[in-house]
């Protein structure tokens, strides 16, 4: 759901040291995570510590003036959930190690949604 730093060591370790080839940023339909993340900041404010940080960290990435002008919640969740992998896939863009294997194409970071 968002890029913490466990989750990012631990793709640095499988990139750097298990040599995988791919890095898949994958959302799924009605993410939970991501549709809590859309809460009020008040409301988030209201979960236990980590939780609050892991929806905070998600709503960051999530551009809710925009989500606000689509209609249909159905939609609405679709495209909060690939805004997240957007934004996931934009902060492993940052990592040097992760994009100097990109740039040498031994690695491809992919981002998708399932329903």
């Amino acid at each position: 759901n968002c890029l913490d730093t466990a989750t990012l060591a631990s793709l640095q370790f499988a990139v750097h040291h298990l040599k995988v080839k791919v890095l898949a940023v994958l959302g799924h339909e009605l993410c939970g995570a991501v549709k809590a993340a859309m809460l009020p900041q008040d409301k988030i404010e209201q979960e236990p510590s980590e939780l609050e940080q892991a929806l905070k960290g998600i709503k960051v990435g999530l551009d809710e003036n925009t989500l606000q002008l689509i209609s249909d919640s159905r939609a609405q969740d679709r495209e909060a959930v690939c805004t997240n992998v957007r934004r996931q896939v934009e902060r492993l863009s940052v990592d040097k190690g992760i994009m100097t294997k990109v740039r040498e194409q031994e690695l491809m970071i992919v981002g998708a949604f399932y329903e």
